[in-house]
């Protein structure tokens, strides 16, 4: 769909969805595998119960692998909904509702990747629950770049993989005198 500046609206959302959809992930995720990564470490450094350590190993690769699986299936859902609500919302605020309501609705994922790579801890889902309302706002805040309206946030604009070379981000070429 080509809005009114001449510029594509949806085209590379999946991609930016992505990149939102990892952080989503990667923040209320990671850290806790970095702590099972840490605990595992001083267990065997310290010749402390081995079983013990293989256990936190084990949390910390389902954390990491669990984190990135729903940080694409975030990134899908994101990518792929603002895409189809932009067709019909050209505001970027309502957009942003859809954006934090998908967002919300998709963050369960990870929520599942945190109570099961934790073994259920108290503080480790209790934490990232609170996280919740926060990625939703994550996504609601950048919902209009990913649907491709705005481009406020570089980093969801960069470079990469099919991107032309001597073409700007607003459709003009480049002259390099």
């Amino acid at each position: 769909m080509i809005d009114q500046g001449g510029r594509m609206r949806g085209r590379g959302a999946l991609g930016r969805g992505m990149r939102v959809g990892m952080v989503m992930a990667g923040a209320p995720g990671l850290p806790w595998a970095v702590l099972a990564l840490m605990v595992a470490v001083v267990e065997l450094a310290t010749g402390g119960d081995t079983e013990f350590a293989m256990r936190d190993l084990r949390y910390c690769g389902l954390l990491v692998a669990g984190s990135v699986v729903a940080g694409v299936f975030m990134g899908s859902v994101l990518g792929g909904g603002l895409a189809l609500a932009s067709r019909v919302v050209v505001r970027p605020w309502p957009l942003a509702l859809v954006g934090a309501l998908l967002g919300g609705l998709a963050f369960v994922a990870e929520f599942a990747v945190v109570a099961v790579g934790t073994d259920g801890g108290f503080a480790e889902t209790a934490v990232t629950f609170l996280a919740w309302p926060v990625m939703a706002a994550v996504a609601a805040v950048h919902s209009s770049d990913i649907a491709g309206l705005t481009r406020t946030w570089a980093w969801l604009w960069g470079r990469g993989i099919g991107r032309r070379r001597g073409v700007s981000d607003q459709g003009e070429h480049d002259h390099l005198g």
